[in-house]
């Protein structure tokens, strides 16, 4: 595979990363598409599952379906500003989804709401905001084709399943039930995914 595509920059972040892993470039760009391919199910999985979580939750609430317009909910710069959004999904995208658990939010959002519905996660919110924000990083590094190798991958397909526990028992079981840790592993050491 010719490289030639790359620009520079990139071409040099991509081979210090395959240099630091012992890897040929090409190898590093086949694994890592693979290892983008399974977190991106992850967090499509993820995502759609809390999107309708916290939708319904803080709806029932507010007894506001419009919530996420409500200046005396969330903050002015965090209001969806389109003068007409058919569909709530249009709004909660993951980096949205990720406020609402920040420390803004802590007093209006989690504690009255989100904290006793969410009662697997033992930790406390700062804490699943770390994990989450996490999770946001790997996922815009996805969108933006980038390099995700080195990244936490396991963890945040723990973190994934462990959240889903109380959001969607049988999503977190069919992330269980893949496996995406053996197979991330298998992937790294170039034993997976016909690598």
């Amino acid at each position: 595979m010719s490289m030639q595509f790359f620009p520079p920059d990139v071409l040099a972040k991509t081979t210090r990363i395959a240099k630091r892993n012992n890897l040929s470039l090409e190898v590093l760009i086949a694994r890592n598409d693979y290892l983008s391919l399974l977190i991106w199910n992850v967090i499509r999985i993820f995502e759609v599952n809390l999107r309708y979580f916290i939708n319904q939750r803080v709806s029932a609430f507010t007894g506001d379906r419009n919530w996420w317009h409500n200046p005396k909910l969330i903050y002015g710069k965090h209001i969806f500003r389109a003068p007409y959004a058919p569909d709530v999904y249009e709004v909660m995208n993951l980096g949205f989804l990720l406020l609402l658990f920040s420390d803004r939010y802590h007093n209006k959002i989690w504690v009255p709401c989100l904290r006793n519905e969410l009662v697997s996660w033992k930790q406390d919110r700062r804490a699943l905001y770390k994990e989450f924000r996490n999770l946001v990083q790997i996922r815009n590094r996805i969108a933006h084709h980038e390099i995700v190798y080195n990244y936490p991958l396991v963890e945040t397909v723990d973190f994934a399943k462990q959240l889903l526990v109380d959001i969607n028992p049988v999503a977190s079981e069919e992330l269980e039930g893949r496996n995406y840790a053996a197979l991330i592993d298998k992937i790294r050491l170039g034993s997976g995914g016909g690598i």
